[in-house]
């Protein structure tokens, strides 16, 4: 497409008659950009070992594409690696995927299926440095790409395919969502994630509340919160009509009673509370601790009339703003669509 709006006629661009001998036809999921004068691709894929792995491509011309190169873990990590992405971050090499078939844990892999990154070790991913990007129960197939100002922003599937979760809005023919865009920095080793700075030109009416003890607030609205933890210890958050975020012996939880639709618990370890962002839609939580350290995403499902915020704290300072909805721009035209 020259103006994406309009497209041409599918064409094959790789034959599964051209993929590696040693793999399946389960190869999907390609991602293409531009490197210098050529053209890339990842693909994610499995190997007839059953072992997930990605594969690279090179072409002059976007119809002509070689075989590059491959990359994996030295013992199978998982049977399948979907939804591969590769890019640079502050001089980094990072291979973001969505592992499928690695074992529960008891603080990681919660979910059916994962995803997350490799920092690159000499241009290979190794098992131990995997990190998930998520601890949500609503987190899939994250992609990024790189802004105008040269920021690395990723982008998630806000589902869970192959799940025993509730998806009520089935109903009325359509399911999950897409994530609030985040900003991506790397800093000792790990990658943080902070909800994007222009996400602020949605907030509207703000009220504050200084809590000692307890504070509430009715949200009968979408709503972006921000919770300082003053006090260092202990905290709890109480959202919706009974979604629970709390900090406690050293882990961070997200958990819900009848409005998660079977999303129970999530937990993930986490030294220190300092600091709490959220953004509340109506079926939708994001949730970033320490400036994006952890990030919990999920869709719950309660009764807005009822819903509120409430936050119980030895002391904590909570500036909650009424987010006004995303006003979409037709990047062609630059008109409203």
């Amino acid at each position: 497409s020259e103006d994406g709006v309009h497209f041409g006629t599918k064409e094959v661009a790789v034959s599964w008659e051209d993929y590696p001998k040693n793999y399946t036809c389960h190869i999907r999921d390609p991602k293409v950009w531009k490197d210098g004068e050529e053209y890339r691709m990842i693909l994610g894929g499995r190997q007839k070992s059953d072992q997930g792995a990605v594969l690279f491509y090179k072409s002059e011309d976007l119809k002509n594409w070689k075989f590059d190169h491959e990359l994996t873990t030295e013992n199978a990590f998982g049977y399948m690696w979907e939804c591969p992405d590769y890019f640079t971050l502050e001089g980094q090499e990072v291979l973001s995927v969505s592992p499928q078939g690695l074992t529960r844990e008891e603080f990681r892999f919660q979910n059916i299926y994962q995803s997350g990154y490799f920092i690159l070790k000499d241009g290979k991913p190794e098992e131990k440095d995997f990190r998930e990007w998520d601890h949500g129960f609503d987190f899939y197939a994250p992609q990024t790409f790189q802004d105008g100002k040269g920021r690395r922003i990723l982008i998630g599937w806000m589902g869970m395919p192959d799940c025993d979760y509730g998806y009520p809005e089935r109903e009325y023919g359509w399911t999950n969502l897409l994530t609030i865009p985040r900003v991506l920095h790397q800093r000792d080793g790990r990658i943080f994630q902070e909800p994007l700075p222009e996400l602020q030109k949605l907030r509207g009416e703000e009220l504050h509340m200084t809590v000692q003890d307890s504070a509430e607030q009715k949200t009968d609205f979408v709503y972006e919160a921000e919770i300082l933890n003053t006090a260092g210890e202990e905290m709890e958050v109480q959202f919706g009509t009974d979604g629970r975020i709390t900090w406690k012996d050293g882990f961070l939880s997200l958990a819900f009673g009848e409005s998660g639709q079977n999303r129970p618990l999530r937990r993930v370890p986490l030294e220190k509370l300092e600091n709490l962002r959220i953004f509340c839609d109506t079926s939708s939580i994001e949730l970033f601790a320490n400036d994006g350290e952890a990030v919990f995403t999920s869709r719950f499902y309660a009764d807005a009339a009822a819903s509120q915020l409430t936050v119980l704290s030895a002391q904590a300072e909570v500036t909650l703003w009424k987010l006004h909805p995303i006003q979409i721009e037709n990047c062609f035209s630059n008109k409203e669509a």
